[in-house]
C-alpha cells in the first residue's frame, strides 16, 4: 500500500513519515522543493515536487493527481490547513482515484473557523475566552466595551482569500486601544470576520482525536511545557497526560455534533486561577506534536490508514502512556533564544531567564524523547540543522 503526504517540512509529516514506514507502508513524500524534512528520513519511499499552493492553488491540484495516478497511491493524508482547503475543495475528484480521510469542506471550515467555531461553542455550552465578535473589520465601533488589556486578537482563518491569493494569517496581541487600532489598520486580513478576546493566563493543554464519522476511535490528551514563542505558540516540550474528563466532554460535544471524519486536535487554555479550561482553537489535521501521542503508545496515522483502507482499529488505539516528554530540540533553542534577548508581553508564571537557560541544558530526562532528532534516523535531524544554520546565517 503507498500513502502520499503533503508538506514534507512538517514535523507532523516527518513523524507520519516514520510511523507509516515502520509498519511496512510505502511513503510518498510530496514538497514545493525536492529536499524536505520528512523526505530526509529512511522511511520515505519517494520524494515528489508540486507548485506552491499558496501561489499556483490549481498546478497544485493537478500535480498532485498526477502523483496519484502514477505512483498509484492508495492513500492521502493532507498535512497542513491549506493542503485540507485546497484538498477538500476537489474531494470528489481525489476522491475518483484514491482515499482522503478526512470530513466534507464544510464540516472543515466550521471548526477550522475560529469565528463560526467560538459562536458553535457559545451554542452547545463549550467555555470560550470572552470574546467579541468584530464581523467587518470595524474596531472602533467596539473599543467601549473593551476594558481589559493586553488582548489577544485573532482572524477567523489561519488561511485567507486575498486579491485572488491565499495568504496566511496570524494571532496578534495588543496592549491598549491605541494599539489595537494599529493592528487593525496594519493587517489587511483583519478586515475580514476576527475576534477580540481575553487573554487565558495558564497551560495549553490539548484533545488529540481519531474520529470515523463522529465516533471516537482514538483520544489522547497532553500538556504543553513550554512554546515558541514563550508568550504563546507552537509546543517546543509537551506531555503526555491523562484525558481531562470536562475537556474531552467539551471536545467531543464539537466534534461529535459535526460527524467529524479523520484526526483533530482541540486545544484549550487551563485559567491559572479558576483551573478552568476554555477553548482556544481546533486543527483539522495532524498536529505538531504528533510524534509525541506516536511515542507515548497512541499511533494516529497508522489508525488513520487503517481506518482509510476499511480495517477495524480500536483496539489498536486503546490506550497509552502518561508522562512522556517530546521535545523539539531547536524549537526550544529558539524558545531560550527569544526568551533572553527579545522582550515581548509574558505571563506571570513564566520562569526567569536563568531558570530557562538551566531547564534547556537539562537534555536527557526520564520519559523523554526528540521529535526529530532520533539516533535511528539521523538525517532528518541534519537536514534541519543545515537549514536552521542557513536561515542564521
Amino acid at each position: 500500500m503507498i500513502v502520499l503526504l503533503t508538506d514534507g517540512n512538517e514535523r507532523a509529516t516527518l513523524a507520519a513519515t516514520r510511523a507509516l514506514g515502520a509498519s511496512q507502508v510505502r511513503v510518498v513524500v510530496a514538497s514545493e522543493a525536492g529536499r524536505s524534512l520528512a523526505a530526509a528520513s529512511k522511511y520515505c519511499w519517494k520524494s515528489v515536487t508540486y507548485p506552491s499552493p499558496l501561489d499556483y492553488p490549481q498546478g497544485y491540484i493537478s500535480r498532485l493527481l498526477e502523483i496519484i495516478k502514477a505512483d498509484h497511491v492508495d492513500v492521502v493524508f493532507p498535512m497542513t490547513d491549506i493542503a485540507m482547503q485546497l484538498i477538500g475543495g476537489h474531494k470528489d475528484e481525489f476522491d475518483k482515484m484514491t482515499v482522503v480521510p478526512m470530513p466534507s469542506v464544510d464540516i472543515y471550515e466550521t471548526l477550522s473557523d475560529k469565528y463560526r467555531l467560538m459562536q458553535l461553542a457559545q451554542r452547545l455550552g463549550v467555555p470560550i475566552p470572552q470574546t467579541i465578535f468584530v464581523p467587518n473589520g470595524n474596531i472602533k465601533d467596539f473599543l467601549e466595551v473593551i476594558s481589559r488589556f493586553p488582548v489577544v486578537v485573532k482572524p477567523a482563518r489561519s488561511l485567507t482569500h486575498i486579491n485572488g491569493r491565499w495568504c496566511k494569517t496570524g494571532v496578534q496581541y495588543a496592549e491598549s486601544k491605541e494599539a489595537l487600532c494599529r493592528l487593525y489598520d496594519e493587517h489587511e486580513f483583519l478586515q475580514q470576520p476576527s475576534m477580540v478576546q481575553q487573554r487565558i493566563e495558564g497551560r495549553g493543554q490539548g484533545v488529540f482525536a481519531l474520529m470515523q464519522y463522529g465516533k471516537p476511535i482514538g483520544l489522547f490528551a497532553h500538556q504543553r511545557l513550554r512554546e515558541r514563542p514563550p508568550s504563546g505558540g507552537v509546543s517546543v516540550l509537551s506531555e503526555s497526560i491523562p484525558l481531562p474528563q470536562s475537556m474531552t466532554d467539551y471536545a467531543l460535544r464539537l466534534l461529535q455534533h459535526v460527524g467529524w471524519h479523520g484526526v483533530g486536535m482541540v486545544e484549550f487554555k487551563i485559567d491559572e486561577a479558576s483551573g478552568k479550561p476554555a477553548l482556544i482553537e481546533i486543527n483539522g489535521r495532524f498536529w505538531g506534536s504528533l510524534q509525541l501521542a506516536i511515542d507515548a503508545g497512541m499511533n494516529f496515522p497508522i489508525g488513520l490508514y487503517r481506518m482509510a483502507i476499511g480495517e477495524q482499529v480500536e483496539s489498536s488505539m486503546s490506550g497509552y502512556k502518561y508522562g512522556v516528554k517530546s521535545r523539539w530540540l531547536l524549537g526550544d533553542l529558539d524558545h531560550l533564544f527569544l526568551r533572553l534577548f527579545k522582550p515581548a508581553y509574558l505571563p506571570p508564571c513564566i520562569p526567569s531567564k536563568f531558570k530557562c537557560v538551566l531547564d534547556f541544558c537539562r537534555l536527557f530526562e526520564a520519559g523523554m524523547r526528540y521529535d526529530v532528532l532520533r539516533i535511528s534516523d539521523p538525517k532528518p535531524f541534519a537536514y534541519e540543522m543545515q537549514q536552521y544554520l542557513t536561515h542564521l546565517l
